[in-house]
């Protein structure tokens, strides 16, 4: 058979066409927690926290709808991971689809960009913990080194440790923290409608019609700029898919939780958005960009209430820190069992059926680097400049997934509309925005921002050269496979 074969049954020898060779332990939570493990990695707090004035900023004031229109796509990808997952249950996701689907060696490029995008990603989400922390301990300088040290160590271990210990006991923990969380954002969004919208309380922003335009007020916003940090505000909802095969049902319920995820995560983070970027004015915001919920809270309610919200970003970072690390995880084990990456990445502890060492590994980076970042400046402006790289990086292999899902089901593009629309219409438009919205931001990158991400670009060529030619991994052998509709009617028959 040829290169473009049609395969149903996957053939036993690696892990990406088999993933029952995996160890990962099967049937350990159910959809609800897959679910919030998924929102918990997109951080409602965390990320709003540190977007807020940004989106303000680029959208004047029309972030709600930036983040409304982007849901859009996002719910079209959401549901290509559907789709997928249907087909096969890897911890590996989009990587594996894209590879066996397209091309092994774009989807070894696709899983370089999922795991940069996870480690970075993870770095920059406990950041800012020891700010949070400090404040909420009543320290006045929350910028102090040995403080910030001390806080991304402490609780970088602790959540490390806490992932070792196994998905259920991490599922345990994401559940009993993001009760609180989203209880304290859910009562400040009242609060922020009731003071900014109906009382117009002192210091606040008068709200417009404008608020609820393409450009924002005078005309002056950016959709395309408002959905970029959308994008970022969005990324890691697609964490339960690289859960998918120590959840039960894994052909469902994973893709099931995906597109819950976006369901709820687009009209809440509309909601955060429009209810507090008015508490107090656009330069207020700026001069507060880091700590932006605690310091909207503050101005809403007193200093008092503001360490209420401190609590609630404090438990969104340790949240997405956790999920994170966890889907980071996933991936480098599916690829170290491929030999994508060093072997030892893809072994599973027996007692905790987990990737021990996995997690240790990129637990430790997210904590060195972490401490080096507060600890230098200069390091610190370097990896700013790294870490602007990631929503672009999830945009990457976010579009690629839809274009998958295009290509490995192409058969069934004429067997119906509904066929045609859910499998090409849907796919395909979700992917050409993700496109829009990487070039508009592209052009935008300069200097060391741009470097940085040819940089992640070439080492992962360099790297993608080795695991072929060097190390030889069989998984750049694997066959392309499309769906067949006729073989899988013979099967149900």
């Amino acid at each position: 058979m040829d290169g473009e074969g049609v395969l149903v049954q996957p053939q036993r020898g690696t892990p990406a066409e088999d993933p029952s060779l995996h160890e990962l332990k099967p049937n350990a939570i159910g959809l609800l927690q897959s679910t919030i493990i998924g929102i918990a990695t997109s951080a409602p707090g965390q990320a709003t926290a540190v977007s807020l004035a940004a989106i303000i900023a680029v959208s004047a004031y029309a972030g709600g709808v930036a983040v409304l229109v982007c849901t859009l796509p996002m719910l079209a990808i959401a549901l290509s991971y559907q789709r997928l997952n249907l087909w096969e249950q890897n911890c590996g996701g989009s990587y594996v689809w894209v590879g066996r689907s397209i091309n092994p060696y774009v989807g070894y490029l696709v899983g370089w960009a999922m795991l940069v995008g996870y480690v970075l990603g993870d770095v920059s989400n406990i950041l800012p913990l020891g700010p949070a922390v400090l404040s909420l301990f009543g320290v006045s300088n929350t910028s102090g080194t040995l403080g910030n040290v001390l806080t991304v160590t402490i609780f970088g271990i602790l959540v490390t440790l806490f992932a070792v210990l196994g998905i259920q006991f991490t599922a345990r923990f994401q559940m009993s923290i993001a009760f609180v969380e989203y209880a304290i954002l859910i009562l400040f969004c009242g609060v922020g409608i009731y003071g900014v919208f109906f009382a117009h309380w002192a210091g606040t922003v008068h709200p417009s019609a404008a608020w609820f335009t393409l450009k924002g007020v005078g005309g002056k916003g950016s959709l395309a700029a408002g959905m970029l940090i959308a994008i970022y505000l969005f990324t890691g909802w697609d964490a339960s898919i690289y859960i998918n095969e120590e959840t039960e049902r894994k052909e469902v319920n994973p893709g099931r939780a995906v597109i819950i995820a976006v369901a709820v995560l687009g009209p809440f983070y509309t909601l955060l958005v429009i209810a507090l970027q008015g508490a107090a004015s656009a330069s207020q915001m700026n001069a507060h960009a880091d700590t932006a919920l605690p310091f909207a809270a503050q101005a809403l309610l007193g200093t008092g209430w503001a360490k209420m919200m401190a609590i609630a970003v404090i438990l969104s970072v340790i949240g997405t820190a956790q999920a994170a690390l966890v889907a980071a995880v996933r991936i480098s084990y599916a690829m170290g069992t491929d030999r994508l990456l060093p072997r030892i990445l893809g072994t599973v502890n027996p007692r905790f059926q987990t990737p021990a060492f996995a997690t240790l590994l990129w637990g430790g980076v997210v904590i060195v680097v972490g401490d080096i970042y507060v600890s230098s400046g200069s390091l610190a402006g370097a990896f700013d400049s790294v870490v602007s790289s990631v929503g672009l990086l999830f945009t990457l292999f976010y579009l690629s997934t839809g274009v998958a899902t295009t290509w490995y089901y192409r058969k069934l593009l004429t067997r119906s509309a509904a066929d045609l629309l859910m499998i090409g219409v849907f796919p395909l438009a979700g992917a050409a925005v993700l496109v829009w919205i990487f070039l508009k931001a592209i052009v935008t990158f300069h200097g060391v921002d741009l470097w940085s991400l040819v940089g992640i670009a070439v080492v992962g060529v360099l790297l993608m050269l080795v695991s072929a030619f060097v190390t030889k991994s069989p998984f750049f052998a694997i066959r392309r496979v499309a769906y067949d509709p006729a073989a899988d009617s013979e099967q149900q028959a």
